[in-house]
């Protein structure tokens, strides 16, 4: 939205009583139903583009209902507001009539929204899962020289106790995927390497990306016109439901999204100060934004896009078994075969 846009609403005076948050669930609610009630009272003549402005302010609240992100509240004065702030408080006593101004915005809480949704049992455990990996992708793909933690000095936090790095570095090791090597000309010069079981590791790791990739990456632009049941992918103009499609299957859309992250080089511009922005989970939330922060479709709308979308992987398949056939009678004819009735 541009800043000069917002929405006015009457308040029925009994409205003032509730708390903010009560106050979005009435003003935009859930049910479709209720939504309709709220926009018949649009003038529209005065602002045709109520509805497009609504619209915002409903997705806002729909994805803070969903845990996807929260709302930070500001009054017509700037200071912050508690969302289970009584509304009547928050009303100026030196304006004409009694007007409730509220600015919102929203940040995204992908960690939160993680284990609000049951995908992850805690968001410690996760933020430990995507450290350890994160430390793994920056000594295999940039080789990055980490010290044995028995040498290594820097790896306290502030309150004492073990850095997100060390945790890391402990819990790769516990799994056996990375050992000390020593340096061969240098014997005193040891650091961690990628172990054997590592390798096999990264190799499933990358494994389960191409999959995804495979099976999912032409839903990151899908064009839906539900009205004729027509769904188009790859056409320059469509919406990234990958996420959305991620869950329609059943898939962890955190841990492919982070996979995903990891597979398209998206760490590497953070090279240079990447073990600090292991103590920070601003820096994770930023990596799993798309989670949350994203293109919706209705039920209706992903079932006939999740059908659409296997329809296009068996041609894709069926094309690719036919060139293959076709590549077969080349190569016989080429070295002089007789090809297979």
């Amino acid at each position: 939205m541009a800043p000069e846009d917002f929405l006015l609403l009457e308040m029925p005076p009994e409205w003032r009583l509730l708390s903010v948050s009560q106050l979005l669930d009435l003003a935009f609610p859930a049910d479709l139903d209720e939504q309709g009630k709220v926009a018949a009272r649009f003038d529209l003549r005065a602002n045709p583009d109520l509805p497009d402005i609504y619209a915002v302010f409903l997705a806002a609240c729909d994805e803070w209902r969903d845990w996807r992100c929260a709302l930070r509240v500001t009054a017509s004065a700037g200071e912050e507001v508690e969302l289970d702030e009584r509304a009547s408080s928050l009303i100026p006593s030196d304006v004409d009539g009694p007007v409730l101004s509220l600015h919102l915005r929203q940040e995204y809480r992908a960690l939160e929204y993680a284990v609000r949704h049951g995908l992850w049992p805690s968001k410690d455990e996760l933020l430990d899962w995507m450290r350890a990996l994160t430390t793994l992708y920056f000594i295999d793909k940039h080789e990055v020289k980490l010290l044995p933690l028995e040498s290594e000095g820097g790896t306290m936090d502030a309150e004492g106790g073990a850095s997100a790095l060390r945790q890391a570095l402990e819990t790769l090791q516990a799994e056996g995927f990375i050992a000390v090597r020593t340096d061969a000309t240098d014997t005193e010069q040891t650091s961690f390497v990628i172990a054997r079981a590592g390798r096999r590791f990264i190799a499933s790791l990358l494994s389960e990306t191409e999959e995804l990739i495979d099976q999912f990456d032409h839903f990151k632009d899908t064009v839906i016109d539900a009205a004729v049941d027509m769904v188009e992918f790859d056409s320059g103009r469509g919406e990234d439901l990958r996420v959305e499609a991620f869950l329609a299957e059943g898939i962890d859309p955190v841990r492919a999204v982070f996979l995903l992250r990891l597979y398209d080089g998206y760490l590497d511009s953070r090279l240079g100060d990447w073990q600090d922005a292991l103590e920070d989970e601003g820096f994770f939330e930023d990596i799993l934004e798309p989670v949350v922060n994203r293109d919706g479709a209705s039920r209706v709308e992903m079932e006939l896009v999740i059908e659409s979308g296997i329809s296009l992987l068996e041609e894709r398949q069926e094309q690719a078994r036919r060139e293959e056939a076709e590549q077969e009678i080349l190569r016989r004819a080429q070295e002089g075969e007789t090809p297979s009735p």
